[in-house]
C-alpha cells in the first residue's frame, strides 16, 4: 500500500502523470461496473431459476390441465386429471385412463394417444426448465410473472430420448406464467426440435394450461 502511495506520488509530479490518472481512474470505474453487472445479472439469473425450481411441490398431487398441441397447422386438444401416478383424460369423447405408463380404454390397453405426451411428464418437464436459459423475465400488475427461456434441440434430445446430437440451430423458446406462486401455464415453441428430428414438416407449438 505504502509503495502504491509513493508511486501515485511520483506520477503525479510527472508533466505525463495526470492524464494518465485521468484515465487510468476511468478504466477501472468502468471495469468495476462492468463486473458488477456481469455478477449482478448472474446471481439474478440464478435466483429466479431457483425460483423456478422451487415450485415443483405445485407439480407433485392432484390437479387439472389442457394440453393443446399444434401439428403442422392440426390441432389436438385433451383435457387431463391428474391423480399422483396415474391421470385420467378425455379425447375425440373418449375416456382414457393411464397408470404406470400404460394407457387404457375400456379397459383395453391401447397406445397412448397423446401426442408428444412425454412433454407434460412431471420428471422431464422439470427437468427441461433447470437445463433452459432464462432469457427475460415480466412481472405484471396482477402478480403475475412470465419467464422466457431457451432450450437447444440437443439439450431436448438429451432429456428426452437419452439421446447425443450436435444441431447448429435457433433455439426452442418455452414461456411459463407463475400465477399465485403456481405453474398456470406452460407454452412450448418447439419448431426447431421438431423439424430437426423430423417429428413434423411446419412446427410444433404446445400449450399446458393448469387448474385447481
Amino acid at each position: 500500500m505504502k509503495n502504491a502511495i509513493e508511486f501515485i506520488k511520483e506520477l503525479r509530479k510527472k508533466p505525463y502523470g495526470k492524464p494518465v490518472m485521468f484515465f487510468g481512474f476511468y478504466l477501472i470505474f468502468f471495469i468495476v461496473i462492468g463486473l458488477i453487472l456481469l455478477f449482478g445479472d448472474s446471481a439474478s439469473k440464478a435466483s429466479d431459476m431457483t425460483k423456478i425450481s422451487s415450485y415443483k411441490s405445485y407439480f407433485n398431487g392432484k390437479y387439472n390441465f389442457t394440453y393443446k398441441v399444434l401439428l403442422d397447422g392440426e390441432n389436438y386438444v385433451y383435457s387431463v386429471n391428474k391423480k399422483y401416478n396415474e391421470y385420467s383424460f378425455i379425447y375425440d369423447n373418449k375416456e382414457y385412463t393411464t397408470i404406470n405408463n400404460k394407457t387404457y380404454v375400456d379397459e383395453n390397453e391401447i397406445e397412448n394417444p397423446i401426442k408428444f405426451n412425454i412433454l407434460f411428464n412431471e420428471d422431464k418437464l422439470l427437468k427441461i426448465l433447470d437445463d433452459s436459459y432464462r432469457e427475460s423475465k415480466t412481472t405484471y400488475d396482477s402478480g403475475d410473472e412470465v419467464y422466457n427461456l431457451l432450450i437447444s434441440s440437443n439439450t431436448l434430445n438429451k432429456i428426452l430420448d437419452d439421446k447425443d446430437t450436435d444441431f447448429e440451430e435457433i433455439p426452442n423458446k418455452i414461456k411459463m406464467t407463475i400465477s399465485s406462486k403456481k405453474v398456470k401455464e406452460i407454452n412450448y415453441n418447439l419448431d426447431s426440435y421438431c423439424k430437426l428430428n423430423n417429428l413434423c414438416k411446419k412446427g410444433l407449438n404446445i400449450i399446458i394450461d393448469y387448474s385447481e
